[in-house]
C-alpha cells in the first residue's frame, strides 16, 4: 500500500490536480510544488486544515492552518455539516508551492482554489463543492519532517 501511495517527482509535477492545472513552466525548480491534500475538520466556531503529509518531497510537511470558504453560504453550509455530523471531509487544492504557507515566506499564499470531498478525495470520495476560494486565516503549525 505504502509503495502505492510514493509517487515520484516527475509523475507528481505531471499530474493535474484539477482540469488544466498542469506544472507552469516556471515552477519546476520549486522544491515544494506539487497537489497537497489535505483533511478537514471543524464546526459552527471554525474550519482547519490539515495537510497528508508524506515521507518524501513536496509533501514532507505537517501544516496546520485555520480558514474560511470566501463563500458564505458554502462556508455556513460547511461548518453546520462538520457540526451536525463529524466525519471525514478532504481538501484537494489546485496545485502551489507548499512552503507559501510558511508563516516565514517572502510570498505567503492567502488563499486557493479547491475542490471539498466528502470522504478521502483519493479514495471514492465525493466532491460536494467544486473549485471554491479556501482563504487562509492563521498559519497553527508548519513543521518540516
Amino acid at each position: 500500500m505504502l509503495g502505492g501511495a510514493l509517487l515520484s517527482l516527475s509523475a507528481l509535477a505531471a499530474e493535474p490536480a484539477m482540469t488544466g492545472m498542469a506544472m507552469p513552466a516556471g515552477k519546476q525548480h520549486i522544491p515544494t510544488w506539487g497537489t497537497h491534500g489535505m483533511a478537514m475538520f471543524g464546526g459552527k466556531n471554525g474550519l482547519t486544515a490539515s495537510h497528508l503529509p508524506m515521507a518524501h518531497p513536496p509533501h514532507d510537511y505537517q501544516v496546520i492552518f485555520t480558514f474560511h470558504v470566501a463563500d458564505a453560504h458554502i462556508d455556513a453550509a460547511l461548518r453546520q455539516r462538520l457540526e451536525a455530523h463529524p466525519t471525514l471531509w478532504t481538501i484537494a487544492p489546485e496545485k502551489f508551492a507548499l512552503d507559501r504557507l510558511d508563516p516565514a515566506s517572502k510570498n505567503p499564499l492567502h488563499q486557493f482554489k479547491a475542490d471539498v470531498v466528502l470522504g478521502h478525495f483519493e479514495q471514492d470520495g465525493k466532491t460536494e463543492y467544486h473549485e471554491v476560494t479556501i482563504v487562509v486565516d492563521k498559519i497553527e503549525l508548519y513543521l518540516k519532517l
